[in-house]
């Protein structure tokens, strides 16, 4: 009988445990994916106003020399000790420029910085199916958006956020992916914010009929487009994915077409 009611309260031990486990995780949920984020205020029209104060006079600034390319991502792998460090995106003048990483998932840097450390905040990350980024006919890049004031320095994409700006598209298109094997210059070519469209998740093609018709179904519906923005079976594709709130529970896409 003694053996019965200690291993009984040993159950009960346990079974208390494991619902304290729960509540705490999913007061942790909640708290993060509503009231936290119901606190941020915008930030993003900042950068829109700087821009605008200065009349876009630096967007003639926007070239980067690729012919000069000096890869330095090994140095930042071995600085970080982190060999999924796999390349590094600049936009200039638009406080973007920061290593992109890669791991088995799509999941894993939204949650752990360049060292390894999980922090919450995460850091850019190719599409784990982005294995050959020097041939690959669409790259994805995504990363955490914030309208938390002391986490932007942290989350360079919070400033995609600026492309619903149409000036600033206008002015800004110059996108820059540096890989182990070279730079490639990209231009802005539309910009979409989506919310259940996932079609931009699409990054491998059986044909060119296959990319050709995934191309017409990623620009409809776009926001905006630049006058340049047809797509051939030859080019090659880069897509920005972020966390939008306007409306709340959306991604904005900054779509890029490379360029010579």
């Amino acid at each position: 009988m003694h053996r019965k009611r200690r291993k009984q309260n040993i159950f009960n031990s346990i079974l208390v445990f494991l619902i304290f486990i729960v509540l705490s995780v999913g007061i942790y949920y909640i708290y993060y994916n509503f009231i936290r984020k119901d606190k941020m205020a915008p930030q993003v029209e900042e950068l829109v106003k700087e821009k605008k104060q200065q009349n876009y006079a630096d967007a003639g600034a926007n070239q980067i020399d690729t012919a000069n390319y000096v890869n330095e991502l090994p140095n930042f792998r071995q600085q970080y000790g982190n060999n999924d460090i796999m390349g590094r995106l600049e936009i200039p003048n638009m406080n973007i420029n920061t290593l992109v990483t890669r791991s088995v998932n799509n999941s894993y840097y939204l949650n752990y910085g360049l060292n390894h450390q999980w922090d919450g905040l995460g850091v850019p990350f190719f599409d784990y199916r982005n294995t050959d980024l020097a041939h690959n006919q669409q790259i994805n890049i995504y990363g955490h958006n914030t309208r938390n004031e002391k986490f932007l320095a942290f989350l360079p994409f919070t400033n995609l956020d600026a492309y619903v700006d149409k000036n600033i598209f206008n002015n800004y298109r110059d996108v820059y992916l540096s890989i182990d094997e070279k730079q490639m210059h990209y231009k802005a070519i539309a910009v979409k914010i989506i919310s259940s469209d996932n079609e931009h998740m699409k990054v491998a093609f059986r044909n060119d009929v296959d990319f050709l018709k995934h191309i017409e179904r990623l620009m409809s519906n776009t926001l905006y487009k630049s006058d340049d923005s047809s797509i051939t079976k030859n080019d090659k594709i880069l897509v920005l994915q972020v966390c939008h709130y306007d409306p709340p529970g959306t991604y904005l896409l900054l779509i890029c077409k490379e360029v010579n």
